[in-house]
């Protein structure tokens, strides 16, 4: 073909969710061309309407065939120098738009880029700054424009999902190349390494939004960290939060179904209301992954280790571990050889599997550990290290998941070891008190295990403790900080400390597996390594755990931390 265009790919998105950060990016190609926002979308819609409404084009003879070839025409005429191109335009999701370029180029391939709602609008927010949040996000143009958007990209997917590939803001900025490989299989173009420290900025003309700066692009790809809840406030945040359909995870509180009020109950506490709920959806449902993932957590209360982790197994056929192991070998079952330890979930989940590393090894085996790129350096101190997209590059003979290997471990809560097994890189600093309020604040029910920083500040301030927080602006004036930039110089600091006071976070996993006086404040509905009732946990000796008691009050188990410090400062007058 001369001149103009052989395949026309279409990017569309939500608001805020990296569209144009991946249009910059793919421009790095010299084989494609990616637009910034395009109003092709509209004037092809137009012509459609035009065609079909016009008391003329049947009394012409007018037929599809004819619209198609203008159709085709006016793609032509725009691109006339262009080969592959990537249009970018919110409308090419919609179902009856998909359709029509069904017929105009036969082949749809539709890129479309997607993030929570809540965090769309909070980064609208942030960047937009509005005088009055809540009109803003209720009624203003662009959180408007933002709920159309999902809606027909909604309907688009639901009718056409052979025709998507969704990429997540999320994994976007954290493994771009990654995501760009899958752009390339999905449309059919060789993969293509791109430069994620010098991407160009964005064209995109802004005026017409009255928000400066909403399509700028950084030079270096990264992600923004900050919460979506502190931006949009507590209400909002729990108003448009959840239910995305690209993942379905409904809101567990404003939920109706049978699972929800699972859930919902168990957040509150109401254990044998969840229990009776959990035994009905085991009948009702046996082959629903996600009933038999819940029933799960309620075993592992109950002291079945290992019938409640054969249950959890269920969770990652939904995906709920993540960090999907790429191995080609067997699954591991007790047999000896060559291991793969595939690491699962964050960075605390990680952290708290490692000591299965040792586990295996002593079963005779050796070892090699897949994890993420934070954690390598410290993991590839005692076992053979890689991180989770090289695996297929190092010799293994089996793998086994990090979140099930207590099953062919075959461990019980008896058999578990909570002694440490990471090496301190420091000494004890008498005096020195670690302190971490809140955790990842992507994490999915942050919500639940949060509370207000100023219950912790209030209690341990006589300590003059030192903050383990990173990427926040909550440190107070009077609480040292320390160098957190890596995990090792993490562990460092965390070392040092003669206690640690922290929610459930990475920081008190890394505390406890060094050995360190940990105490943890945990939700009703806890994570799964202290779903046994008590203030002690098989999995960490240096562990006390401080549980909220009530939903949504958390003032008693900071009554208690309180009343514990006064014994624990006791004994540091004592010693001095």
């Amino acid at each position: 073909m001369r001149g103009g265009i052989y395949r026309m790919i279409f990017l569309s998105s939500l608001p805020r969710s990296g569209s144009t950060l991946l249009t910059s990016l793919l421009n790095q190609r010299p084989d494609v061309y990616a637009s910034p926002t395009s109003n092709l979308c509209d004037t092809m819609g137009a012509a459609v309407q035009a065609w079909e409404q016009s008391p003329t084009t049947r009394a012409s003879g007018g037929t599809k065939k004819d619209l198609y070839r203008i159709l085709k025409g006016i793609i032509s005429s725009r691109y006339t120098t262009k080969r592959v191109v990537f249009d970018k335009g919110r409308g090419w999701c919609a179902p009856q738009i998909i359709k029509t370029m069904g017929k105009v180029q036969g082949e749809v391939k539709i890129i479309a880029t997607v993030r929570p709602i809540a965090e769309c609008l909070a980064s609208l927010v942030k960047i937009g700054k509005p005088d009055d949040v809540l009109d803003f996000c209720k009624n203003s143009e662009l959180s408007q424009h933002l709920m159309n958007s999902y809606y027909t990209l909604r309907a688009g997917y639901e009718a056409n999902p052979d025709n998507f590939l969704l990429i997540e803001y999320k994994d976007l900025v954290t493994n771009p190349q990654k995501q760009l490989d899958l752009i390339s299989e999905f449309v059919g173009l060789e993969t293509f390494k791109h430069d994620y420290l010098n991407v160009e900025d964005s064209k995109e003309e802004d005026e017409v939004w009255g928000i400066k700066d909403l399509h700028k692009v950084r030079k270096k790809v990264s992600r923004r960290r900050y919460s979506a809840r502190k931006v949009l406030g507590e209400e909002l945040f729990r108003y448009y939060q959840g239910g995305e359909f690209w993942n379905d995870k409904p809101d567990p509180i404003s939920g109706k179904d049978a699972l929800d009020f699972q859930l919902e109950a168990g957040l509150r506490g109401e254990f044998e209301k969840a229990q009776q709920i959990t035994d009905k959806l085991l009948i009702e449902r046996p082959d629903s992954n996600r009933a038999k993932f819940n029933a799960g957590w309620y075993m592992l209360r109950e002291g079945d280790l290992q019938q409640g982790h054969k249950y959890l197994d269920y969770g990652r056929l939904e995906n709920v571990f993540g960090n999907k192991c790429v191995s080609s070998q067997p699954r591991w079952n007790g047999e000896k050889g060559t291991v793969l330890l595939n690491m699962e979930g964050g960075l605390g989940d990680q952290i708290k599997s490692y000591r299965f590393a040792k586990d295996i090894k002593n079963r005779g085996n050796k070892v090699v550990v897949a994890c993420s790129p934070e954690l390598a350096p410290i993991f590839a101190e005692q076992f053979i290290t890689v991180q989770h997209e090289a695996v297929g590059g190092v010799y293994h003979d089996y793998w086994v998941p990090s979140m099930s290997a207590v099953i062919p471990l075959n461990h019980t809560y008896e058999t578990l070891d909570g002694n440490p097994y990471i090496s301190k890189t420091a000494d004890t600093i008498p005096g020195t008190v670690g302190i971490r309020w809140s955790g990842n604040p992507q994490f999915e029910h942050e919500q639940h295990r949060k509370f207000p920083a100023k219950l912790m500040f209030d209690v341990v301030r006589p300590l003059n403790p030192i903050s383990l927080q990173r990427d926040t602006d909550d440190v107070p004036s009077w609480m040292r900080t320390v160098d957190l930039s890596d995990w090792i110089k993490t562990r460092k600091e965390i070392s040092k400390c003669e206690l640690v006071i922290s929610s459930c976070t990475s920081i008190a996993h890394m505390s406890a597996s060094m050995g360190i006086p940990t105490w943890i404040v945990v939700p009703i509905l806890s994570y799964y390594v202290w779903a046994l009732p008590g203030s002690k946990t098989p999995y960490y000796d240096s562990v006390t755990l401080f549980r909220q008691e009530k939903y949504g009050d958390w003032s008693a188990p900071f009554e208690n931390i309180k009343e514990k410090l006064k014994c624990y400062m006791h004994t540091l007058k004592m010693a001095s």
